[in-house]
């Protein structure tokens, strides 16, 4: 079934989904409403919900893992995503979970969301429930009597802007549980999971969810040891904290490296570390599996030609691993004399496409276990390649546990939701003009060294939960001010507050402020020029709160935003440009002013395929700007042919044409000229060109 049908359906049941809040909301929510809570300060456009779900564009143009966040188009990896819980009891399954069909959990009525800075730049702290007295989303008879509580966490700075955060607190409550037979004093088969619905990736124009592969990178029990696509583990590459050398360093590249980098990766116990050189230098480190499951876009056979990665527009990974989780059996368990290790690892990794989506609860509990028959007889399910199917439309589903759970009684967990260029890191030469960009696993490893930055008394190999010891005491930069900007007769005109200045650094205790920088960018807010920075004045010890960019070009769409700068060098996110209500980029642009001929110009020359005008346009046209007040432009192939002839007399600077003749047929590729002539017989001819 064509997801498009399934979303259909979905809004024809009436199970809405809720309004998405882009705009952050200091105050939070209010207790028992379904809402969405956007997360844009990162590269990583998502949200998080109270009911369930981490981000999805779910055919409604919602941010879902978007990347790079504010690109010209919605560059979605993810489609929508489902936390799961659930138990075997008497015999029978029960798993609730987040589905674009069925949702199952409901937001806690007890609980106000709260958003803004908290352990991370930017927090979303929320919850939901399945309680049998108030969740009327779920069954009667069905409902497990957990409530969970998540923190969401993010970061607008290298390298920790390409992952989101999240802490899980599970609670039972026995007296909200009314699964058949009498509720538990214990559940005793608990299992966590996520599933994440990625389609690979918003830019691909052509059927972006059914050409995409699926894949795990960590321990598989040796059951990828001898496949012949995509087998598991292997050492092929060295990889660093933000590239990687194409030869083998002895390390199993599904295998996380952890002590080489000291101001970072703490170690607790040496006796358990291992001799690792790297450019003659010989450092003490742990060696243990990843434990992440992936996504990313694969041949579209429908499409002439080997589209793969959609020409670098959809180059990303998109993956998710659990970094923390209580004691369980999928634990591996190092005993050292007295000191004991545990390395948290997935219960299973398994998928499934689009055409087998689990009905019952007893197939998604078995999937969680990993003994579907679908994917038997394999807990971490292989290479879709190696199980015989092709690229389609895949989701995957990584597991932790099984856990026991009194009433009463928490359970906490961490969960690493990321995209990255690649596995290993790559070149990005569509979004980010060259530049070298992290892959997936990069990504997940620092999402790591960020989670035990601050550390006391724990380490991967001695894991604590969010509460038992100091976690995420990573630098943060001040937040950014709140920015205005409107365009004037003298150029576009800034003004900004002075929150930076006010605001103690959380880590020091104390403020750090020293610098603002100015920096605007033309049809999207992305790629930003640096063009003013203003310190404080040593005489007054005064900072400038307005700026005037005399600079702008009519008729051009702007975006600015205003960053603030701290003693660490530490620069605030590039997200206080301005949105409407629904959080989308509002540009702003100088009047095309008029002009005479001699002022004419055709705007973009050449033109190619499509151009962005803002960030939420791209368009088939192009414009004549400074245009006298009055006057007829013909346009004309090279061989004199007419092609079509626009009136000017609306009173501005600029006319656009939107490439159709007259008759009203699309133009093909090549050179145009153009003629526009004024009331009083006075002409200007040019050319320009349209390439496709």
């Amino acid at each position: 079934m064509l997801k498009k049908t399934i979303f259909l359906t979905f809004l024809l049941a009436g199970v809405i989904l809720a309004k998405e809040v882009n705009a952050p909301k200091p105050d939070g929510g209010k207790a028992g409403d379904k809402e969405n809570y956007s997360m844009r300060i990162s590269e990583v456009w998502t949200y998080v919900t109270n009911y369930g779900c981490i981000g999805g564009e779910g055919n409604s143009g919602y941010d879902g893992y978007s990347w790079p966040g504010g690109a010209s188009v919605n560059n979605y990896y993810l489609w929508l995503s489902y936390f799961w819980a659930g138990v075997q009891f008497n015999g029978e399954y029960f798993v609730t979970w987040h589905d674009y069909v069925d949702p199952e959990w409901g937001p806690s009525e007890d609980f106000v969301t709260v958003t803004g800075p908290g352990k991370s730049a930017y927090d979303v702290l929320t919850a939901f429930d399945d309680f049998a007295s108030s969740n009327t989303y779920n069954s009667s008879g069905r409902h497990l009597g957990l409530k969970v509580i998540m923190r969401a966490l993010s970061w607008p700075h290298e390298p920790f802007n390409d992952f989101i955060g999240h802490e899980f607190y599970i609670i039972y409550n026995k007296a909200e549980c009314d699964l058949p037979g009498g509720a538990p004093d214990v559940l005793d088969s608990l299992m966590v999971a996520w599933a994440f619905d990625a389609d690979v990736c918003g830019s691909d124009q052509s059927d972006p969810h059914i050409d995409d592969l699926v894949a795990f990178d960590g321990w598989t029990n040796g059951e990828w040891a001898n496949l012949a696509f995509y087998p598991s583990p292997t050492d092929l590459v060295t990889l660093l904290p933000d590239s990687f050398i194409e030869q083998p360093d002895g390390v199993y590249d599904q295998y996380v490296i952890w002590g080489d980098e000291p101001e970072w990766e703490p170690i607790l116990d040496s006796s358990l570390a291992v001799d690792y050189t790297r450019n003659d230098t010989t450092y003490k480190v742990y060696i243990f599996p990843r434990g992440m499951s992936f996504i990313y876009d694969g041949d579209n056979p429908g499409d002439p030609g080997d589209d793969t990665g959609e020409n670098g527009m959809c180059a990303g990974y998109i993956g998710g691993a659990w970094i923390y989780a209580p004691p369980s059996p999928s634990d591996s368990i190092i005993i050292n004399g007295s000191d004991t290790a545990r390395i948290i690892r997935p219960w299973s990794h398994q998928w499934w496409n689009w055409e087998n989506d689990p009905p019952t609860d007893e197939d998604q509990y078995k999937y969680m276990l990993g003994i579907h028959p679908a994917t038997a007889p394999y807990r971490y399910a292989p290479h879709p390649f190696d199980m015989g199917a092709a690229t389609f439309d895949y989701r995957f589903l990584i597991s932790v546990g099984p856990f026991s759970i009194a009433d009463g009684e928490t359970l906490k967990f961490v969960y690493i939701g990321a995209v990255g260029q690649g596995l290993n890191g790559d070149v990005d030469s569509l979004w980010r003009g060259n530049a070298w960009v992290r892959g997936l696993r990069q990504d997940m490893d620092w999402a790591i060294k960020a989670y035990y930055a601050g550390s006391q008394h724990s380490d991967p190999l001695h894991p604590s939960a969010p509460d038992e010891d100091q976690h995420w005491k990573i630098p943060i930069p001040p937040p950014s001010p709140e920015l205005s900007y409107r365009a004037t007769p003298n150029g576009v005109q800034l003004v900004w507050n002075d929150e930076p200045e006010r605001t103690p650094d959380p880590i020091k205790a104390r403020i750090d402020f020293v610098s603002y920088r100015i920096y605007r960018s033309v049809y999207n807010p992305q790629n930003w020029d640096l063009i003013a920075e203003f310190t404080r004045d040593p005489q007054t010890n005064l900072i400038a709160h307005t700026f005037v960019d005399t600079t702008a070009v009519p008729g051009f769409p702007y975006y600015y935003v205003v960053t603030a700068i701290d003693e660490d060098s530490l620069e605030s996110p590039k997200s206080n440009y301005l949105k409407d209500s629904d959080g989308n980029p509002i540009s702003v642009t100088m009047p095309t002013r008029e002009g005479s001929l001699d002022d004419v110009i055709v705007v973009p020359n050449p033109y190619y395929g499509s151009a962005p005008w803002t960030a939420t346009e791209i368009a088939d046209k192009i414009e004549f700007q400074n245009l006298p007040p009055s006057c007829d432009i013909k346009i004309f192939t090279m061989s004199g042919d007419l092609v079509r002839e626009l009136r000017h007399n609306d009173g501005t600077g600029s006319e656009a044409w939107n490439l159709l003749s007259k008759n009203d047929q699309k133009v093909v590729s090549g050179v145009y000229i153009y003629k526009i002539t004024t009331p009083d017989g006075e002409y200007k001819v040019g050319k320009f060109m349209i390439i496709k």
